[in-house]
């Protein structure tokens, strides 16, 4: 009988230190969580638009946006540009060269573009940059500037009318 009360005594201890460790455990995934929060944050305001992952925006701010700026959500079709997307694209028009992100988002406040209910506005304002490029609106620089995508007349042989 000894054994066995050493047995159950043993698995009371290792219960009592599985808790402990699994408690341990959670701890420390949310502290890291918590520092790769951080670590996106910073990386975010030292080299913007590359931080490994990027924050959708709401699509509520968008349409809040668009009736703001006069534009109605009904005659948006799908795949064809958000007018915050179309606002990427307008900035980079405007300044007819490339465009750093801070000199971007300098802009964008500028203009009073920028949302306040946004909570990371510099994260939103790449985010909608990202979208552009993949609209095909705007392009990367290899010095990771910004610029408004070269668009080429669109014309083939058979396209030609002759009078």
């Amino acid at each position: 009988m000894g054994e066995n009360q050493a047995l159950r005594d043993a698995l009371e201890v290792a219960q009592r230190q599985l808790v402990e460790a699994e408690n341990e455990l959670r701890d420390v995934r949310e502290r890291v969580r918590n520092l790769r929060s951080v670590v996106y944050g910073l990386k975010q305001i030292f080299e913007p638009g590359d931080a490994g992952r990027s924050f959708e925006l709401q699509p509520a701010v968008e349409e809040a946006q668009a009736v703001q700026a006069g534009e109605d959500r009904v005659t948006r079709r799908r795949g064809e540009p958000s007018p915050t997307v179309r606002r990427a694209a307008q900035i980079l028009a405007d300044a007819r060269g490339p465009m750093r992100m801070p000199d971007i988002i300098e802009e964008w406040t500028r203009r009073g573009w920028v949302d306040p209910t946004w909570r990371t506005p510099k994260s939103a304002i790449n985010m909608i940059y990202q979208r552009a490029l993949k609209s095909g609106l705007v392009d990367r620089m290899p010095d990771r500037s910004w610029v408004l995508k070269a668009t080429a007349p669109d014309e083939t042989p058979g396209d030609k009318v002759e009078d």
